[in-house]
């Protein structure tokens, strides 16, 4: 035990000339800084010692520097550069060393022969059990991707019938001289099984009878005797058994039957039972919400294990709305000045799911609900009451599937503006009209593939999305309107410049066919159109500000002789309002990296974001109106996720719109609203009318390089 000491002590009591300074890299045909550093034991202090001189550097230790110089020989010698050799080189200095690691990779070695040998062969319809093994002749050996494809054949291996496949005898042939590997493999996978009794075993909370019935448990495990045995529904099964939330505990064994077949395997369930109660309240801030709550309760065997009812409620622009507004100051400017976040935003709902439908690998879920919420500068969408009954299934680890039916009784408030211009209601009795709002019944469907390697911060990997929604309004007092809305997404993630490069695109469209037009545009409800812009998609816009917008101006002057002519004053500006569309396509490109020298929880991040939005009635899409927004950023890793903080940068000015304002009953001209833009001598435009209105007026430009960056926080990457 002397010795671990003396090493401890040595580790702190050291001069600063042999202290660590800086680790740095050099040579690596592969692997980045950050996954060599952590392949070794030396480390170069953190940013708070080497900036803010804040305790002590590192001792030095020669010893374990070679030996670190051999981890990351050993390191490329496993992915595939058998010679690779790694010299350390120090160099001292009076404040402290430099260590540098310098790796000669020499040739990389080539897998040109993969040999097969006793697989069976795979079910009709499936791909040959060999496939992913021949597809590595060519290429580098890189000993950890070979283990992993070897892996992945007995998993399926063992889905497929064949419970007692295990790893398979290797051979390894290496030709040092030619740099060339051949890979020989026998499998033993043995005779394809059965599933023969299925036993359970419960173990109660507390001590006495159990609470849930085997018969509950079997139900949920959903493999009866002469299934085949499949690795994955073993799987699946533990996996409803978990999800239920009933069970601290779930094993799942097979065991060889005394008397029996020898293709046959008995099936054990054991399960330790869990509290099924519990209640949780949270509390935080979001540039969005500001100070938003949440509080909810849940009972995970409700009716019966497997069944869980959950009680939520939150609230959310606490410090900003009504009757909450009692710290706007907490709140961004933004929120502050958007006109839909005057008042709280709330949820209430009972929601009921169960683990399986009628014995199938679906997950039903019913929920009743009423809520507030608005999406800024865009609309304020009140449901007095909701209901959403869906569907979901886990087709594998990587791929889901949705489809649903949700209902909601509510209304929808708009800006006035917004109301006329897209809706036609311009009079006061017609605005108070469209307040009544209307029903909508929405048929849904989505499906998503992930191959990303971390749900929260992926690195590498990519993943899809798409869904379908289909709806209808109802109404006694509005025509009825169909309308659907597509979306789809890709994104991607890999290494790159020792950081990690990210890509995402998102297409969607709405279409209303046979719908009213109304200003160019199909009378499809507010809630269902298309809006860019915000933390999550340009960021060189604030939220739902890209695309076309209408001013509202406040000053304004006569125009003409008609005392119902306005025209807003030179040099005024204007508050924008987005018109939405029925087309959006929106691209974003992202490089971070996690510098080292600083810590490795920090990374920074450079982006460009890129988006449009059109009206397809309309309008057509035009790469000239496409808008590129560069920026920065800054992520500090959390359990919870990343929590950033971005800043886009806009290089165009404000979008001429229409100038529109809003006249009270005791003007001139009366109650309405009126085009204001800017007269033009001369010019054939109609200024009578807000749909013949020219979008002319462009706010007074503001002065500065700060007045085009936009600030965002969040916690999550953007994609």
């Amino acid at each position: 035990m002397a010795a671990p000491v003396a090493g401890a002590q040595r580790a702190v009591r050291c001069e600063p000339s042999e202290r660590v300074r800086t680790v740095s890299f050099e040579g690596s045909p592969a692997f980045d800084d950050l996954s060599m550093a952590t392949s070794i034991i030396t480390s170069q202090p953190g940013f708070a010692n080497r900036v803010l001189r804040l305790g002590d550097a590192p001792c030095a230790d020669t010893l374990e520097i070679r030996r670190d110089a051999l981890r990351l020989a050993i390191l490329h010698r496993q992915a595939g550069w058998f010679q690779a050799s790694v010299a350390p080189i120090i160099t001292r200095r009076a404040d402290g060393l430099r260590v540098r690691f310098v790796v000669t990779a020499g040739r990389e070695a080539i897998l040109d022969t993969v040999r097969v040998q006793q697989l069976p062969a795979a079910d009709a319809g499936h791909r040959p059990f060999d496939q992913s093994l021949r597809a590595l002749q060519g290429k580098r050996f890189d000993r950890t991707r070979v283990d992993t494809t070897v892996a992945n054949v007995v998993a399926r291996l063992r889905d497929a019938g064949y419970a007692r496949a295990g790893m398979p005898d290797s051979r390894i042939t290496i030709d040092t001289v030619e740099a060339r590997v051949s890979l020989d493999l026998v499998f033993a996978a043995g005779e394809p099984l059965r599933i023969g009794a299925v036993q359970v075993d419960i173990r109660p909370v507390t001590p006495g009878r159990p609470r849930v019935d085997s018969a509950d448990v079997a139900r949920l495990v959903a493999i009866d005797p002469g299934d085949r045995f499949r690795a994955s529904a073993l799987l699946e099964a533990q996996r409803s058994l978990y999800r239920s939330e009933a069970f601290r505990l779930v094993l799942l064994d097979t065991v060889t039957p005394a008397l029996g077949a020898d293709s046959v395997l008995d099936l054990r369930v054991s399960v330790a039972e869990a509290r099924t109660r519990a209640a949780r309240a949270g509390l935080g801030w979001a540039t969005q919400d500001c100070v938003r709550a949440q509080g909810r309760i849940n009972d995970r065997g409700f009716l019966g294990v497997g069944r869980r009812v959950e009680l939520s409620a939150r609230a959310s622009k606490l410090g900003v709305g009504a009757p909450a507004d009692v710290a706007p100051a907490l709140c961004s400017r933004a929120l502050r000045d958007d006109p839909f976040s005057q008042r709280v935003n709330y949820y209430v709902g009972a929601t009921l799911t169960n683990t399986r439908l009628f014995g199938l690998p679906l997950v039903p879920l019913v929920s009743i609900y009423s809520e507030r919420r608005g999406e800024p500068y865009a609309f304020l969408r009140e449901t007095s009451v909701g209901a959403l009954a869906e569907v979901s299934r886990q087709f594998n680890p990587r791929t889901a599937g949705t489809a649903g039916f949700q209902y909601e009784n509510g209304k929808t408030t708009t800006d006035p503006v917004v109301s006329c211009t897209r809706f036609g209601l311009c009079r006061p009795e017609e605005l108070l009209l469209s307040a009544f709002g209307r029903g909508v019944g929405i048929l849904s469907t989505s499906v998503s593939h992930d191959r990303t390697n971390d749900l929260t911060n992926p690195s590498r990997g990519w993943r899809v999305r798409g869904e379908l929604r289909l709806g209808e309004t109802v109404s006694e007092l509005v025509p009825t309107v169909r309308f659907q809305r597509t979306t789809g997404e890709w994104a991607g993630f890999s290494r790159f410049l020792g950081g990690i490069i990210g890509a995402r695109i998102q297409a969607a469209g709405a279409f209303a066919p046979g719908a009213e037009l109304v200003d160019g545009s199909p009378l499809i409800p507010q809630q269902e159109r298309l809006f860019v812009g915000g933390q999550n998609s340009v960021r060189g816009y604030q939220q739902n500000l890209l695309g076309a917008v209408d001013y509202v101006v406040t000053a304004v002057r006569p125009a003409g002789e008609d005392d119902s002519e306005f025209e807003v004053t030179p040099g005024a500006g204007g508050r924008a309002v987005p018109r939405g569309g029925t087309a959006m396509l929106v691209g974003n490109f992202e490089w971070r990296r996690g510098f080292r020298f600083i810590a490795e929880q920090v990374q920074l991040a450079a982006f460009v974001d890129a988006g449009t939005l059109w009206e397809t009635r309309s309008d057509r899409f035009s790469w000239t109106n496409v808008r590129y927004t560069p920026g920065l950023g800054l992520r500090l890793v959390t359990p919870l996720g990343p929590f950033r903080v971005d800043v886009g940068y806009r290089p165009y000015g404000m979008r001429a719109g229409r100038a529109v304002y809003f006249s009270s009953s005791s003007e001139a001209g009366g109650a309405g609203i009126y085009c204001a833009s800017p007269r033009v001598p001369d010019s054939p435009d109609d200024y009578s009318s807000v749909f013949s209105c020219p979008a002319n007026f462009t706010p007074p430009p503001s002065r500065g390089v700060l007045s085009r960056l936009v600030f965002h926080f969040g916690l999550g990457q953007a994609f």
